[in-house]
C-alpha cells in the first residue's frame, strides 16, 4: 500500500514520526445557499462521508481550515446551512469546534449594503487613518459582514469571536502532540463590493504589523496564515509590504477564491513561505469540486489533493490531475524550515541546464522555418519566420464593455474614450504584457488563415531571444504544442509531461520525465497551445479545455496561450475555458500591414533564389531587393484600385495575402474570389511554377487534383485529423494513381509534393500534413462537388452541416455549386434532423452559403416552406434563407415567396395582436398599447401612452443608407430630402442638446462623424447585425428618418427610459422581456455572456421576443434611451444588456447602465427607434 492510498497518520505511526507531524484538511469556496440545491447537497454530503472514510483509512486531520466563501451571498439564512454542514464535517473528522478555523470571502459579503462604503483606499496615509482601531470608518465597513459575524460569534461562542476593529484575528496557538501551531486568520473581504475587486482590496498594514508581532512572540513550531484572496488581489498601496511582512512571518499561506488547487513556493531574503490554494468545494457537479489534505513534518509539506467524482458513485477521492504519477501527491519544502544543503539541492543541476538548452534549441529549429507559401520550392531555400513576420493586430476591445452597475470604463471622459478606442487595437507583444500582468491565460481567436500559428511561433521565438519584449524578466521554459497532437491515455488527455516526453523523443532528446516535471513546477514557463479548433470531435475539444484548466491550476509559474478559430470555441456549446482568462481577437491586416508584409515577403522570396555565378553577392542582392520593391509596389497599387474592391477584402487575411504574393511574383495576376484564389494557387504550386522554369511537372495540376481531392475528403470524413500516417495516405493515393494514364507510385508522388511543390509536409517521423489546413479543406470541397450525385451522398453532406469541422469544406463545395446542386443541398438540409433546431453559428453558416453560392435555385426552399407539416423552427430558417436570397439583386422574386407565405395561413408563429406600420426605409414598428405599470426608477405606478416601437434594433443595412445620404450629399431614397435641409435641421437639434454641437464640430464630414467605428470589423459589420453607434449618431438618424417622412414634425426618436421599460416589461411588469413561463435567461432566449462572442443578426432569438413581438429587448446590444442617467453629469442611459453581459441581471427589464453620448469606443451599444402614435401618421404608412 502506497502513501497515496494509505493515510499519512498511519504511515507516520509506523515510522515513529507522528509526534512531530501535523495534518489538516483545507476546504474553501462552499457557496452555501438556502435555496436547497440538490447537487450542492449531494456533493457536500459526499465530502462528509469521504472525510469519515479517509479517517477510517488513517488519514486523520488534526485541523480543518476553511478559506472563505462559506455562503453564496452573505445572507443570514445561508449560515444556518453552514452550521449543519460544519457540525457534520467535524463529526466525520472526529474533531471539535476548536480545531476548525474559518475566514470570510467575497461571497460572505452582503452586497446590498455596499452602496455608501468606500471602494478602496489610494494612499498609505488614508490606509493608516482608516485602519485606526479606534476610528469610525473601519467599524462602519464591517456592516457588509454582519450576517457572517453573527454566525461566527454564535458558532464559536465561548472561545473565539470575529473582530470588527481589525482585519487580523487574535493569534491562536494550538498544541498538536509535540507541535505548537500558530494560526493567523486574515479578513481579505472587507473591501469586497462586486466582480471588479481585483487590485482594490486591503488588509491594513497597521493591522497586520500588530498581528505578526504577536505571532513572533509565540515562537511556534509552525505559523499558518489563512485568508480568502491571493495577495495579487490586494491594492498596490500595500501589496508589496503585505507580501514582505508575511514572507518574514509565516510558513504557510492558505487561500481560496480562484477555484483552483494551487501550490507555489515563494522564497525571499527572509525565508519566504509555501502558498497553498484550495479549489472550490462546491461549484455545481459539472465543474471541478476540490479540497486538499496536507501534512507538515520535518520542514516539508506533503499535499494529498482530493476531488469530487460523480460516477460511478458519488465520492471524494484522490485527484490525479494535479501531481504526476505514480503517487499523484506533491511534496514541498518550507523555505524557512530547510537547511542550506536542502535549499541548494533544489536548484537546477548542470545536467538540467544542459537538457533545457538542448530542448530549446530543438524547439527553435522547428519553429524558425516559416511555412510561407511559394518559398519552400524556390530552390529549397528556407525562409526564417522573423524575415517575414508582421505584427498582427489583436483587438481586446471587448474589455471596454461596461456591465451592469456602472464600471470604471464607463466613467472616463469622452477624450479618454476616444483614446481607448485606438488602444483597443494592440500589437501582440503589448497584448501579452498587459494580460499577464493580471492573469495567466490568454485565448486568441482568429479566422482561417488569420495567422494564429504564425503568431504563436512568434511568441515562442521572441520569448527565447528577447523575452523582455513580452514582459518576462526571468529565463523561461517555452513549450509549443499543437493541441491536435495531444496524447490520449485511458480515454483522457495525458499529463503535459508525457506529451513533452513524446515531443522530445521525436527530436532525439534524451530528457527524463523528472526533469520536465521539475521544470514545470519550478521555472517560469510559457505554454503555447495551438489550434483548439483542429480537434475535430467537440467532446474531445471540451476535454482539451478541461486539460488546459488543470494545467493552469497545477503550474502556477506557467503563463498559457491558446489559439482557436471562432467556430471551435463556443461557450453556448460547453466548449470553453473555465480558468480566468483574457480573450483577444486577431484583426484583419490594415493596408499598412499589407504593404509591410508584401515588402518583406518579396524580399525574402527574391533573396531565396539561387545567385548566378557571374555576379557579385553585393550586386546581386541589390538587384533582387529592387525587384522585390517593384513587385510589392505594383501589387499594392493594384489592390488600391476601386475596381478591385473584392480582392481588397481578401487581402486583409494573411494567408490569402501570401497566396496573392505567390501568384503576383511570377504572373502579375490575382483572381477575384476566395475560391478562385485557391484554385489558382494550387494550379501554380502543382503545375505552372515548374513549367515556367522549363521543367515538366510530375503530374499536370488537373491529374494531381484527381488524386489529392479524394484523399483530402478521406482525411476529412474518415481520418478526421489534419495529419495522417504516411503509409495510409500513400495507400489512398495509389487507388487514384492507378486510374491515370500516366502511372507513378504514391511514394514518388508524395516525394514530389514535399520536395518540389511544397504542398505536403513530412510531419513527425511517420505522418504527412498539408502545408495549410485550408488547402485540404478546399480540395475536400472539390471532391464533395464530384460525389454529391451518388446515392445518399448529398444527404450525408447535409448531415455535416453545423459541425464546425465541416464548415470550410461545405463553403468551398457551395462556392462551386450550380443552381441544381444548390437546390439539392437545400432540399436535403431541410429534410435532415440538423435543421430541426439550429444554433446561431449554423444560422450564420446558412447565410454565408447563400452569399457565396455562384448560382441559386430556391425551388426546394419554396416547396418546404409551403408544406403544412413544416415545423415552426424550419419555417423560421426557411424565411431567413429566402429573405437573404431576396437581398441579392438577381433574386428579388424570393421575397414574393415570403409575401405569399405571409398571406397564407401556414405560419405557425403566434399571431401578432399589435398594429404595425413601416417607416420610410421599410423597417417594421409594432403598436404597444398604452397603460400603467410599476416603474423601477420611481417605484410608482406610471402611465405610458400608445407608441410604435421598432420590431428590431437599427441594423447596419439601415444605418448605411443614412451614411450614404451624408456621403453623397444628395437626395434621399424618395428624392424628397435635400442634404442642406437636413444639415440645417441637424444644426438646430445639436444646438438644443448639451455638448452635441461641440461634438459635431470636431469633424467636418458628417458621414465620418456619424459612421460606426466598426463598419470594417467583420465581427460586427454584417448587414443584419445591429449597428454600433453613438447616442449622437442615433439622434441624427432619427432626425433623418423623420425628415424623410415630413419636415413638419419629428416623428421618430429614441425612447424615454420609462417607454423602453414599459415596452419590455408590459403592464404585468415581467422580469425579462419574454413571457414569464420561459423563466431565467438561457442561450436560446438571448445573446449574452459572450456565448456567441459578438453581436448576432437581429431577430435570431424568437423565443426571447416580447408577447407583442419585439425582438432582442434583452442582450445583443445595450440600447440608447433619450434620458440622462441621473445625477451623473453627461451620461445617457442604456437598457437591455449586451452580448458580453456576464450577469443575467443585466437582461432584466429594470436593469440600466450608462455611457457617454459621444463614446464611439463601445463595442456593445446600439439603438431602437420609436414613433409616437399621437403624431400625424400618413395613411400610406399604416398597414
Amino acid at each position: 500500500m502506497t502513501k497515496a492510498t494509505k493515510g499519512y497518520q498511519e504511515v507516520l505511526k509506523i515510522t515513529g514520526e507522528l509526534d512531530s507531524a501535523l495534518t489538516w484538511l483545507h476546504i474553501s469556496d462552499l457557496h452555501l445557499s438556502d435555496r436547497g440545491r440538490y447537487d450542492q447537497e449531494v456533493i457536500l454530503r459526499a465530502l462528509v462521508a469521504s472525510v469519515k472514510q479517509f479517517r477510517e483509512e488513517g488519514r486523520v486531520p488534526d485541523l480543518i481550515v476553511v478559506t472563505g466563501d462559506i455562503a453564496h451571498s452573505g445572507k443570514a439564512e445561508e449560515y444556518r446551512q453552514a452550521t449543519l454542514f460544519f457540525d457534520d464535517l467535524l463529526a466525520a473528522a472526529g474533531l471539535d469546534k476548536r480545531r476548525l478555523f474559518v475566514v470570510p470571502g467575497n461571497h460572505d459579503v452582503d452586497r446590498t449594503v455596499n452602496e455608501f462604503l468606500p471602494r478602496t483606499l489610494d494612499s498609505d496615509a488614508s490606509s493608516d487613518k482608516f485602519f485606526d482601531p479606534a476610528g469610525v470608518a473601519i467599524a462602519i465597513q464591517f456592516q457588509k459582514l454582519q450576517a457572517y459575524s453573527a454566525w461566527y460569534n454564535s458558532y464559536f461562542a465561548g472561545f473565539r469571536s470575529f473582530p470588527t476593529d481589525t482585519t487580523c484575528s487574535t493569534v491562536e496557538v494550538v498544541q498538536i502532540r509535540q507541535v505548537r501551531v500558530a494560526m493567523l486568520l486574515l479578513n481579505s473581504a472587507l473591501f469586497c463590493i462586486d466582480d471588479q475587486d481585483h487590485g482594490k482590496l486591503l488588509l491594513g498594514r497597521r493591522c497586520l504589523d500588530k498581528a505578526t508581532k504577536a505571532l513572533q512572540e509565540q515562537a511556534a513550531d509552525l505559523n499558518l496564515a489563512l485568508l480568502h484572496h491571493p495577495l495579487d488581489w490586494l491594492s498596490a498601496v500595500e501589496r508589496a509590504n503585505i507580501r514582505a511582512t508575511l514572507g518574514a512571518s509565516v510558513d504557510l499561506l492558505l487561500h481560496g477564491h480562484y477555484h483552483e488547487t494551487d501550490t507555489e513556493c515563494t522564497v525571499s531574503q527572509h525565508g519566504g513561505y509555501l502558498k497553498l490554494g484550495a479549489g472550490a468545494s462546491y461549484q455545481t457537479r459539472e465543474w471541478p469540486n476540490c479540497a486538499m489534505y496536507a501534512t507538515a513534518q520535518s520542514g516539508r509539506v506533503t499535499i494529498f489533493p482530493i476531488c469530487y467524482h460523480d460516477k460511478p458513485r458519488e465520492v471524494w477521492a484522490l485527484d490525479t490531475a494535479i501531481f504526476p504519477s505514480p503517487s499523484y501527491i506533491g511534496t514541498f519544502s518550507l523555505p524557512k524550515r530547510v537547511s542550506p544543503d536542502v535549499r541548494e539541492a533544489q536548484a537546477l543541476t548542470t545536467l538540467d541546464r544542459d537538457h533545457l538548452h538542448d530542448y530549446h534549441e530543438a524547439l527553435r529549429r522547428e519553429l524558425d522555418i516559416s511555412n510561407l507559401l511559394g518559398t519552400h520550392a524556390l530552390e529549397n531555400v528556407p525562409v526564417g519566420l522573423t524575415d517575414t513576420f508582421v505584427a498582427l493586430r489583436l483587438s481586446d476591445g471587448w474589455r471596454s464593455d461596461c456591465d451592469l452597475n456602472v464600471g470604471e470604463a464607463c466613467q472616463s471622459s469622452e477624450q479618454e474614450q476616444e483614446q481607448k478606442f485606438h488602444e483597443q487595437i494592440r500589437k501582440p507583444e503589448e497584448v501579452m504584457r498587459l494580460v499577464f500582468e493580471q492573469q495567466r491565460l490568454l485565448l486568441i481567436i482568429g479566422d482561417p488563415g488569420s495567422g494564429k500559428t504564425t503568431l504563436l511561433k512568434h511568441y515562442a521565438l521572441t520569448s527565447l531571444d528577447d523575452r523582455k519584449r513580452l514582459g518576462f524578466t526571468e529565463p523561461l521554459l517555452v513549450v509549443f504544442l499543437p493541441l491536435r497532437d495531444l496524447i490520449v491515455e485511458n480515454g483522457d488527455y495525458a499529463p503535459i509531461s508525457h506529451n513533452l516526453i513524446a515531443w522530445s523523443a521525436l527530436h532525439n532528446l534524451d530528457i527524463e520525465e523528472k526533469h520536465l516535471s521539475r521544470w514545470l513546477q519550478q521555472r517560469p514557463t510559457l505554454l503555447l497551445f495551438d489550434g483548439l479548433d483542429e480537434i475535430s470531435d467537440p467532446q474531445q475539444r471540451i476535454r482539451a479545455c478541461r486539460w488546459i484548466d488543470r494545467i493552469v491550476a497545477s503550474f502556477k509559474k506557467a503563463q498559457v496561450v491558446v489559439t482557436s478559430r471562432s467556430t471551435g470555441y463556443r461557450k453556448a456549446e460547453g466548449i470553453e475555458l473555465a480558468s480566468r482568462h483574457t480573450r483577444a481577437d486577431i484583426m484583419d491586416f490594415t493596408s499598412e500591414q499589407q504593404q509591410e508584409f508584401l515588402e518583406k515577403w518579396f524580399r525574402a522570396a527574391y533573396l531565396g533564389e539561387l545567385k548566378p555565378g557571374s555576379e557579385t553577392q553585393e550586386r546581386w542582392e541589390k538587384s533582387q531587393k529592387e525587384k522585390a520593391e517593384r513587385k510589392a509596389k505594383d501589387i499594392v497599387l493594384f489592390l488600391a484600385q476601386e475596381k478591385n474592391r473584392g480582392v481588397q477584402a481578401l487581402a486583409r487575411v494573411p494567408l490569402l495575402l501570401q497566396i496573392m504574393a505567390m501568384l503576383w511574383k511570377d504572373r502579375d495576376y490575382l483572381p477575384a474570389s476566395r475560391l478562385k484564389l485557391y484554385e489558382a494557387a494550387l494550379n501554380y504550386i502543382l503545375d505552372y511554377r515548374d513549367r515556367q522554369k522549363g521543367l515538366e511537372p510530375l503530374l499536370p495540376a488537373e491529374d494531381a487534383l484527381r488524386v489529392l481531392a479524394p484523399v483530402s475528403l478521406w482525411m476529412q470524413e474518415v481520418v478526421k485529423r489534419d495529419e495522417v500516417e504516411r503509409g495510409a495516405m500513400q495507400q489512398q493515393m495509389q487507388i487514384q494513381l492507378k486510374t491515370l494514364t500516366k502511372r507513378y507510385s504514391a511514394e514518388e508522388f508524395c516525394r514530389n509534393l514535399v520536395d518540389r511543390a511544397g504542398l505536403l509536409v513530412e510531419y513527425r517521423d511517420r505522418e504527412y500534413l498539408f502545408r495549410h489546413k485550408s488547402f485540404r479543406e478546399y480540395m475536400a470541397g472539390l471532391q464533395l462537388q464530384k460525389e454529391w450525385g451518388r446515392e445518399q451522398r448529398m444527404a450525408t453532406f447535409a448531415g455535416y452541416f453545423g459541425d464546425d469541422w465541416w464548415n470550410e469544406p461545405l463553403r468551398f463545395f457551395i462556392g462551386q455549386a450550380d443552381a441544381a446542386t444548390f437546390d439539392a443541398f437545400m432540399r436535403e438540409l431541410f429534410n435532415s434532423p440538423v435543421s430541426e433546431e439550429m444554433t446561431q453559428k449554423q444560422q450564420d453558416l446558412l447565410t454565408t452559403l447563400i452569399e457565396e453560392a455562384p448560382q441559386i435555385c430556391f425551388d426546394a426552399l419554396r416547396s418546404k416552406l409551403m408544406e403544412p407539416e413544416t415545423t415552426l423552427n424550419r419555417q423560421r430558417y426557411l424565411l431567413q434563407c429566402l429573405n437573404a436570397i431576396g437581398e441579392l439583386e438577381a433574386h428579388k422574386e424570393a421575397l414574393e415567396v415570403v409575401e405569399q407565405f405571409n398571406l397564407s395561413e401556414l405560419s405557425k408563429e403566434r399571431p401578432l395582436v399589435a398594429g404595425t406600420l413601416n417607416d420610410p426605409l421599410g423597417a417594421e414598428y409594432l403598436l404597444i398599447k398604452g397603460g400603467s405599470f410599476d416603474y423601477s426608477l420611481t417605484k410608482k405606478r406610471e402611465t405610458v401612452p400608445d407608441l410604435y416601437v421598432a420590431k428590431f434594433t437599427v441594423t447596419n443595412r439601415l444605418f448605411r443608407q443614412f451614411i450614404s445620404f451624408l456621403e453623397t450629399k444628395g437626395s434621399d431614397v424618395a428624392g424628397n430630402l435635400l442634404f442642406e435641409s437636413y444639415k440645417k435641421h441637424l444644426s438646430a437639434l445639436a444646438e438644443s442638446i448639451k455638448e452635441f454641437s461641440s461634438w459635431l464640430q470636431q469633424e467636418k464630414e458628417l458621414s465620418k462623424r456619424f459612421a460606426s467605428r466598426y463598419d470594417d470589423d467583420k465581427r460586427f459589420n454584417k448587414d443584419d447585425q445591429p449597428v454600433i453607434a453613438t447616442w449622437y449618431a442615433a439622434r441624427a438618424y432619427c432626425l433623418w428618418l423623420s425628415l424623410l417622412e415630413s419636415d413638419k414634425d419629428v416623428f421618430y426618436r429614441l425612447p424615454a427610459e420609462m417607454e423602453w421599460e414599459f415596452a419590455a416589461a408590459g403592464e404585468e411588469g415581467r422580469s425579462y422581456p419574454w413571457p414569464k413561463e420561459r423563466g431565467e435567461p438561457t442561450p436560446k432566449l438571448a445573446n449574452y455572456n459572450s456565448n456567441e462572442g459578438s453581436t448576432t443578426p437581429v431577430g435570431r432569438y424568437p423565443e426571447g421576443a416580447t408577447p407583442e413581438g419585439l425582438f432582442d429587448m434583452a442582450g445583443n446590444v445595450w440600447e440608447w434611451t433619450d434620458d440622462w442617467y441621473g445625477e451623473k453629469e453627461g451620461y445617457r442611459s442604456v437598457r437591455g444588456g449586451s452580448y458580453y453581459s456576464s450577469k443575467a441581471d443585466a437582461l432584466r427589464c429594470s436593469s440600466r447602465n450608462d455611457d457617454l453620448p459621444g463614446n464611439w469606443g463601445s463595442y456593445n451599444v446600439g439603438f431602437r427607434v420609436i414613433r409616437s402614435s399621437h403624431s400625424f401618421l400618413p395613411e400610406h404608412l399604416i398597414l
